[in-house]
């Protein structure tokens, strides 16, 4: 998705260049710079974009067709599916919506600190 390149790419760039300039001043090489300085800043940012790129690919139909045969549907498909002549399927289509949304509350309040960290990182400047 571009929307993440972006996102990190604006990330990694409000990085200012002389944290890493001392670090190497500081005896670190490139590569230990970039570990212990760069990606500890840049680590909120990072999973932010993680979680924007999970829920949106999260119902691509794409993935579904590959990953499955030829007759794939999606969650949210299977979801509006459940409406027919008969009225709606209530009980299925709460399964399905509950199947829909765990996955991603889970991975949400799995990386909610990396996220409180980059909404107060930003400040103190």
């Amino acid at each position: 998705r571009p929307i993440v390149i972006w996102i990190m790419r604006d990330q990694f760039n409000s990085i200012p260049v002389e944290l890493e300039e001392a670090a190497l001043v500081d005896g670190l090489s490139i590569w230990g710079a970039f570990f212990r300085i760069v990606m500890p800043i840049a680590l909120p940012g990072m999973v932010a974009a993680f979680i924007l790129a999970m829920v949106l690919c999260w119902n691509e139909y794409f993935f579904a067709a590959l990953l499955t045969s030829t007759d794939a549907k999606t969650i949210p498909v299977m979801v509006a599916s459940q409406t027919g002549s008969q009225g709606i399927n209530w009980w299925s289509m709460a399964a399905l919506a509950t199947a829909a949304i765990a996955p991603l509350a889970v991975i949400g309040i799995a990386l909610e600190r990396y996220l409180i960290m980059g909404m107060t990182a930003g400040a103190v400047k």
